[in-house]
């Protein structure tokens, strides 16, 4: 069974960026493991750190049952989410545990700084679980891995870089029978929806995601789509996993 983890900065990001690919995955047999740097604990303006995160670590784990996932969270803060030896001992014991064939992440431009300092915790991490010699220094380790999992990074939020130019996916996956899924499994995140409505007066939090979804699903001439890059630098395995089992499903750009 192939095994494949979203591994983002906080919780709700796998859902807006990457979950319809991950339902048509889950339909084909693959485990699939969600893990998030943070419990979002700056997400409120009304509950404080410690009420807001425990809701949201709630949350996150309702949504991964959705899917059929598991959840685990890596104990960082928000907006401090750096990539530093200690942080990174944290990731590889958290993907460690796992032991991904596949790992997603966020895009390395993105348009806030956990975002990006996730995506490079995580492409350090892949290429260190699998080194023998890499101690986390945990009393009870988790075991090494038993390769170095493919890397495939999401679409940016909006898709743009800080610039706010479009990154071109190397492909897209469309996504249009998972929508209903990938807008339940985000629902789930009922602290976070009911915040930007409360704010707004709309249902944004679901609408934007569906927005982006379908801008990328007229970039590849389906109704919705998710966009990925795959890592393809020295080192990490060059095997198109994820487009090899949703061939039928790829799209590229028009």
């Amino acid at each position: 069974m192939t095994r494949i983890l979203s591994f983002m900065a906080h919780p709700d990001d796998s859902e807006i960026l990457v979950a319809g690919t991950l339902f048509r995955l889950k339909s084909l047999g693959w485990e699939i493991g969600i893990a998030t740097m943070t419990a979002g604990d700056c997400g409120s303006a009304t509950y404080s750190r410690a009420e807001i995160s425990k809701m949201r670590l709630h949350e996150a784990s309702d949504a991964a049952a959705y899917l059929g996932a598991s959840y685990s969270c890596a104990g960082l803060n928000d907006v401090e989410v750096f990539a530093n030896a200690e942080n990174l001992r944290l990731v590889v014991e958290v993907m460690r545990a796992f032991d991904p064939d596949v790992v997603i992440t966020h895009s390395p431009a993105d348009y806030m700084v956990d975002h990006e300092e996730t995506s490079r915790l995580a492409r350090a991490a892949a290429f260190a679980i699998a080194v023998p010699l890499y101690e986390t220094t945990r009393a009870l380790a988790a075991a090494v891995a038993r390769a170095t999992p493919a890397l495939y990074y999401a679409d940016p939020v909006e898709g743009i870089d800080t610039m706010g130019n479009r990154i071109p996916p190397h492909f897209y996956v469309d996504v249009g029978n998972q929508m209903d899924s990938k807008r339940e499994m985000l629902s789930r995140h009922k602290s976070q929806r009911d915040w930007l409505r409360e704010h707004h007066g709309v249902d944004e939090y679901l609408d934007q995601m569906a927005s982006w979804a379908e801008q990328y699903g007229r970039e590849c001439g389906v109704r919705y789509a998710e966009g990925f890059r795959q890592y393809l630098g020295h080192g990490y395995p060059h095997e198109p996993l994820i487009q090899t089992a949703l061939s039928s499903f790829i799209r590229t750009l028009r």
